[in-house]
């Protein structure tokens, strides 16, 4: 029965992995409401499973119990919150991402398992990248609703926005190369290879500014090969990125830096706006954040209550950004701080920090270590891990979930076969 159980939570869980992009983001209505069912169902039976079965091995406690008081901390602030529907609505989305991470963590600690919310991923992303090449051909799935200019100007794949789909894209990139990198070829290379390649090619359609962290996204998993097999080759790559990281944004500060990006964003499918107008904007829309954060430094002004509250603090007159509605903080930071003030910020980066204890080293988790950084990045402009449910659910199932599990902590490949489990040598 306690097999069962655990079978019928991870199929859920897979499900939940695959509606979270494919349902328009799961960013409105019955898509949104789809996903916290699926995460809900799947935690709950994986609660059910282990009662059946008296025990829970997770490698990591840690991340779970911060998790946790993360979700306490969300749950309070969605019900003492001005607007107590969107609250709880949004309480029940980080119900359904953290409970689906944790799921995977506790039931998907053997080879078989990880195969199969790898192979959902992997299918989920072509998918995804499917929908996109056909919007190209004007055909469209009944029932979505696209922005006006799809297809003739950008491509949105199964989000709403580009630039939500952009963001997701990272994900895609990041377990395309990690794949290619460290399973030997087979049957699966070449469909893998053309899924990367689509990724990147439709990710030229989106006009987002996440184009360049999508492109990045494929790189960054050599990084984290690197470490796997040489951890001084690692440090050093490491540091030369963060370097060429750090130079870049420098030189978009300058004039001549700036001029020289405008001459060639057309090149990276960036054709909307210059990086003066992108910095302006994203200047504009951050002030709201920080005004609410200010306010409410140490609650912050309730999950959820973006929309509502940022409007007390519209200039007068309204120009630009002002004059227009702001769905998101356009920052993943400012987003959590605003409407979880400083404890909920603090409780999040601690889980996201507690993952590190004994990190696994199969596919999943080495999949996780590298879209980490980069939506870490992302997150100082868009909001992907914060307002974003279908990115939200794969990303914090690859850097939590997937971090933790079993996979990479057996001393001996006889142990891991005695327990039907693999090491990483299994991948």
């Amino acid at each position: 029965m306690a097999t069962g159980l655990e079978r019928l939570a991870l199929l859920v869980a897979c499900l939940a992995l695959a509606w979270g992009p494919l349902a328009q983001g799961s960013t409105f209505g019955v898509w949104f409401s789809g996903l916290i069912i699926l995460g809900s169902v799947t935690l709950a039976l994986t609660f059910l499973a282990t009662g059946v079965r008296g025990r829970l091995t997770l490698p990591n406690p840690w991340w779970p119990l911060f998790a946790a008081l993360f979700l306490a901390w969300v749950w309070y602030s969605a019900l003492t919150a001005p607007d107590v529907l969107a609250g709880e609505r949004w309480a029940g989305i980080w119900t359904a991402v953290l409970g689906v991470a944790f799921s995977l963590a506790a039931l998907a600690g053997t080879y078989r398992r990880q195969q199969v919310v790898l192979s959902t991923l992997l299918v989920t992303g072509g998918a995804a990248v499917t929908l996109a090449l056909l919007q190209q051909r004007g055909i469209f799935v009944p029932g979505f609703t696209y922005l006006d200019g799809v297809p003739e100007q950008i491509l949105t794949g199964p989000y709403f926005h580009p630039s939500h789909f952009s963001g997701y894209l990272i994900t895609v990139a990041a377990l395309t190369s990690t794949v290619l990198l460290n399973i030997r070829p087979g049957w699966h290379t070449l469909p893998i290879l053309a899924l990367a390649a689509g990724t990147q090619y439709v990710n030229l359609f989106t006009d987002g500014s996440s184009i360049p962290a999508v492109m990045m996204a494929a790189g960054v998993p050599v990084i984290v090969w690197t470490w796997k097999h040489r951890p001084w080759a690692g440090i050093t790559l490491s540091a030369g990125a963060l370097a060429a990281a750090a130079w870049i944004v420098l030189a978009l500060t300058t004039p001549a830096g700036q001029a020289l990006f405008n001459s060639l964003k057309g090149q990276f499918g960036i054709e909307s706006q210059s990086i003066e107008g992108f910095i302006r904007v994203r200047q504009e829309i951050h002030w709201f954040g920080v005004s609410m954060w200010e306010t409410h430094q140490y609650r912050g002004s309730g999950v959820g209550q973006w929309g509502t509250e940022y409007q007390k603090y519209r200039p007068d007159p309204n120009t630009n950004a002002g004059s227009i509605y702001v769905n998101y903080a356009h920052s993943d930071y400012l987003q959590v701080a605003a409407e979880l003030g400083l404890l909920g910020a603090a409780l999040m980066s601690v889980t996201l920090l507690s993952v590190m204890y004994r990190r696994g080293l199969g596919l999943l988790a080495m999949t996780g270590s590298a879209i980490l950084p980069v939506y870490l990045f992302t997150g100082l402009y868009e909001s992907h891990l914060s307002a974003i449910p279908g990115t939200m659910v794969g990303a914090y199932v690859l850097v939590l979930g997937a971090s933790t599990t079993i996979i990479g902590y057996q001393s001996s490949a006889t142990t891991a076969k005695a327990e039907g489990q693999v090491t990483t040598s299994g991948f």
